[in-house]
């Protein structure tokens, strides 16, 4: 029987059947590795033991410590494991970064995408993903940088109690004002963020995962996931995910770039409308 391939949901990794408490097997802990190394095509940082760590496509930061916890092995047989895996070319391990980074050498023969195209529109997509991230971020540098004058409203005395108030603070900018304008900017940057995750889990969701995490407090200082113990996105949007019935698994390349294009420039938008209705007038600079 010749090649083909058994398409596994990612899905399937979640499942209380493979999370199960249990040894592992020489052969689980190589499909752990496969499924466990980075998807998505863009590079992505994280703080391991208070090193910042960078890994791409293909790659898993794990050190022997964790893998013997997750695995059920002692780390002798951790090393062995991985010694043979080097051995059949089947993996690279540096610790460039001071800490062990596992390379998949064939990566791409595992997670081969259903159409000859999916690199390159996957490629394109980021590049419009990127160019509207970009403009994003100059419209609100903008805003900080140029805020709005002020608008006339007749009334003198107002304005110079207001201007009293602002000369009693730091940058001409009362400390009411500069938190809710601190904290709408985190806003924006958390949206920012959630952008490279449109094409796995659609439009839809992502903007309620949203609406949900960057509900604000009373005082408008603080958002409801800034006050999480715990807080990493890819995992809050995977449980989401598998919370969310309405969340659709066969989803097209086409629609998927659609919908990132559609979520980046609702959030351009967003900032221009937040720019008109002066949210981002007493900004202080430099912010």
């Amino acid at each position: 029987m010749d090649g083909g391939y058994i398409k596994l949901s990612r899905k399937f990794f979640s499942n209380e059947l493979w999370n199960e408490a249990r040894t592992f097997s020489s052969c689980e802990a190589w499909l752990d590795l496969i499924q466990s190394a980075r998807f998505e095509a863009t590079p992505r940082k994280v703080s391991i033991g208070g090193r910042e760590v960078s890994y791409q496509r293909g790659q898993y930061p794990a050190s022997i410590r964790f893998l013997s916890q997750r695995w059920q092995w002692t780390e002798r047989r951790i090393r062995t494991f991985l010694s043979y895996l080097k051995k059949e070319g089947m993996i690279e391990v540096s610790n460039d970064q001071g800490v062990n980074i596992i390379t998949l050498c064939k990566y791409d023969e595992y997670n081969t995408s259903d159409t000859a195209d999916d690199t390159a529109n996957d490629t394109s997509m980021q590049k419009e993903i990127n160019d509207l991230r970009e403009q994003v971020t100059q419209l609100l540098t903008q805003q900080m940088t140029h805020p709005i004058e002020e608008r006339h409203t007749g009334d003198t005395n107002t304005k110079k109690g207001k201007k009293e108030e602002k000369e009693n603070t730091p940058n001409g900018v009362s400390k009411k004002d500069a938190a809710k304008a601190a904290t709408l900017k985190r806003k924006h940057d958390f949206g920012e963020s959630l952008i490279p995750f449109v094409a796995k889990y659609g439009k839809e969701m992502i903007r309620a995962f949203f609406d949900y995490w960057s509900e604000m407090n009373k005082t408008c200082t603080k958002m409801r996931f800034e006050q999480q113990p715990t807080w990493e996105v890819a995992k809050r949007l995977a449980t989401w995910a598998n919370k969310d019935k309405t969340y659709e698994n066969n989803r097209s390349t086409g629609s998927s770039k659609q919908e990132a294009n559609e979520y980046a420039l609702q959030l351009l938008n967003d900032c221009i409308q937040q720019r008109e209705q002066g949210l981002f007038d007493e900004i202080p600079k430099p912010f």
